[in-house]
């Protein structure tokens, strides 16, 4: 596995999300640009073969020359210590045959707009010379928005190359492939629209209009025998939408449309209402030379020559001539002709039978051990190979066929091909943990899976994911038709049914929170009945179900809501003229001369300051000051917040006198 691979130091590998006969695909990371890209790489017991690795190569080179929306991108193509891959455009979502599979027959309307994304592809490949020759819903991506995007030019080729595929392989899945590639014949454009046609049968019907035992048998059908008409399974599918699958599927390539094009622009017109009443497309019939008869020859006819004179039969020219020759004549003639006779015999019959090989009918040794057909072959003179082939039928090690096949005749010393089974082809079985499980089940058993099994689990992971991959497990070579699939299913996060949690303490209701793995969130208000640090309300009600983790909010009481209060303080400030200063003068400039005479009789006063601190005033400010000359009593007024105290000092000639707090008090 190159899970966590990181190729070129920049693309790396995440996991696996598909893959095909030569190459794996896997969703990976460009470091780089920091974006998701599908990477797919040549399977390791390819990389030595250059063969597969010429026809990655093409497929790189064929789909990188084109640029349209609806083919899959290539960014880039490389190999490293023998791993050859090529990075490419990511498209979230499902295969096209997936899609089929999920939602049945799709609606004329959708399979038309499928179509024309399908066709605007490979118009722009067949413009650029470039033949797909596998197209199939397996190899069209589709993302939610139902944008389509056609993949995999593995087996495509520019029309200017050379055919690298051997004489008689055929490439490309036997269910949607054309006459002509079934017959071993080159694939041409036609061969897409062919296929294309297919395709879109399969999106009008929800399935394959051939099936059979076997590859060879649905190539025969391809070949032999009509495409079902749509409408037989179908019967609301406009007559016009049926004529384009049949004349796209047509077995002569000459009454198929002439060019991609051509089926794009019936398609954009086949759902108008002018149109969906046509007749019937009936392609054209050919007309066969018929079997002539030679007429038998009378052996006494004669023949005319270019001079004119008559050849006649040796038995009437007999009977003609008159007996001339002696007796001893005739009896010469005989003895030499039969011993020319005896010669001739031996010339023909015998000499060719002492130095020709025998004629040896190759005999029918399927189901039997190689071992056995091997001693059978070898027995008749014949030399024998060894071949293999994963078939579906025939068990293990037992003979599929011969080639040359059973019947035919060959000569003694002639080379026979015994064919034996490996059995059903195995494939990988993907890592399906995160995957929706109906998703996956239904998946499963449309692709032929003997019982998939899902068993339910306690799990924080959403319900009816995939948590567990109990058999097979990813990675595993099995055989569908076999495998019984188990997984384990998450059940969703366990739930708690939600406790009544109005009067309790907030230190109680964290404590809850805890316990059940529940995410608090605390909000407070005042309240008149609920006394402080008690809950008011609770979001959700009681008995809801919650998951581990969803959020509960609680609203905690600040008790009653205190308004701040205006207290009235009364203090005196005693008048102390030792400490004071004597009464100003009215004229500056004649002070000192008053103070001599005035000394005993003026009052000497005293400076107040006083400073208050509360909800509105600051400390620091002056918020009285006079000058004294008795004893003074001062009322004074401050207002206090709920919770809080409020103060004042009162300073006499620069000393503080008093310095007062007043707490909070209804």
């Amino acid at each position: 596995m190159l899970t966590g691979k990181i190729l070129n130091e920049r693309y790396k590998i995440l996991h696996t999300i598909g893959g095909g006969g030569m190459a794996d695909v896997y969703l990976g990371e460009d470091l780089i640009l920091n974006r998701k890209v599908a990477i797919k790489v040549l399977k390791m017991e390819y990389s030595n073969n250059t063969e597969f690795i010429e026809r990655f190569r093409r497929e790189a080179e064929s789909a990188i020359s084109l640029s349209n929306d609806h083919i899959v991108n290539i960014f880039d193509v490389g190999e490293e210590n023998n791993i050859y891959y090529m990075v490419m455009e990511y498209v979230e979502g499902d295969t096209l045959k997936e899609h089929i599979q999920y939602n049945g027959p799709l609606s004329a309307s959708d399979a038309v707009a499928i179509m024309l994304q399908l066709t605007s592809a490979l118009s722009h490949a067949h413009t650029n010379g470039i033949i797909h020759r596998d197209v199939k819903p397996q190899n069209v991506l589709m993302d939610q928005y139902g944008n389509v995007k056609i993949t995999d030019f593995g087996i495509a080729r520019a029309l200017s190359s050379t055919q690298l595929t051997k004489t008689n392989d055929v490439l490309g899945s036997v269910h949607y492939l054309s006459p002509e590639q079934a017959r071993g014949g080159t694939a041409t454009k036609k061969s897409d629209i062919y296929s294309l046609g297919i395709v879109l049968f399969e999106l009008l019907t929800g399935r394959l209009p051939f099936s059979g035992e076997s590859a060879v048998s649905v190539a025969l059908k391809h070949m032999q025998t009509e495409t079902p008409y749509v409408r037989s399974f179908q019967p609301s599918v406009p007559q016009s939408l049926e004529n384009v699958v049949l004349k796209a599927t047509a077995k002569n390539p000459l009454h198929r449309y002439q060019t991609i094009d051509e089926m794009e622009n019936d398609l954009k017109t086949v759902l108008n209402a002018g149109r969906q009443d046509e007749e019937r497309f009936t392609p054209p019939v050919e007309e066969g030379e018929d079997t002539k008869v030679m007429p038998v020859v009378p052996p006494n006819l004669k023949f005319e020559e270019e001079d004119g004179n008559t050849i006649v039969n040796s038995e009437q020219q007999a009977k003609d001539k008159p007996n001339k020759k002696s007796k001893k004549w005739m009896i010469f003639l005989i003895s030499f002709s039969a011993l020319v006779l005896i010669a001739a015999i031996i010339a023909l019959f015998v000499l060719p039978k002492m130095l020709i090989p025998d004629d040896i009918e190759i005999p029918d040794v399927a189901g039997k051990t190689y071992e056995e057909a091997f001693n059978e072959l070898t027995d008749l003179g014949l030399e024998v190979e060894r071949d293999t082939v994963h078939d579906e039928e025939v068990e293990e090690g037992l003979v599929v066929k011969t080639s040359p096949r059973a019947g035919n005749t060959v000569k003694e010393g002639a080379t026979v091909t015994i064919v034996t089974s490996m059995g059903q082809e195995k494939i990988e079985f993907p890592d399906y943990v995160g995957s929706s499980f109906e998703q996956t089940k239904k998946l499963l058993e449309s692709n032929g899976y003997q019982e998939v099994i899902g068993y339910q689990k306690d799990s924080d992971k959403p319900e009816g994911e995939i948590i567990a991959q109990i058999q097979p497990e990813p990675g595993e070579e099995i055989i569908p038709e076999n495998t019984r699939v188990i997984f384990d299913v998450s059940n969703g996060p366990p739930t708690v049914s939600l406790q009544s949690v109005e009067g309790w303490s907030l230190e109680d209701v964290q404590d809850y929170a805890k316990t059940n793995n529940l995410s608090l969130v605390t909000e407070e208000e005042f309240s008149d009945d609920v006394r402080e640090g008690r809950i008011i309300q609770q979001n959700p009600s009681p008995n809801t179900e919650l998951e581990v983790g969803d959020e509960f909010r609680v609203v905690v009481s600040k008790g009653p809501d205190l308004k701040p209060v205006t207290k009235t303080e009364t203090f005196e400030v005693k008048y102390d003229p030792s400490e004071g200063e004597q009464a100003p003068d009215n004229d500056d400039n004649t002070q000192d001369e008053n103070n001599e005479n005035n000394s005993s009789n003026e009052p000497v006063g005293q400076e107040v300051v006083i400073y208050i601190g509360d909800a509105n005033r600051n400390i620091n400010n002056v918020f009285h000051d006079e000058t004294i000359y008795a004893d003074t009593t001062y009322e004074i007024e401050v207002t206090v917040n709920p919770g809080e105290k409020a103060s004042y000092r009162v300073v006499r000639d620069g000393e503080t006198y008093i310095e007062q707090s007043v707490p909070y008090e209804e």
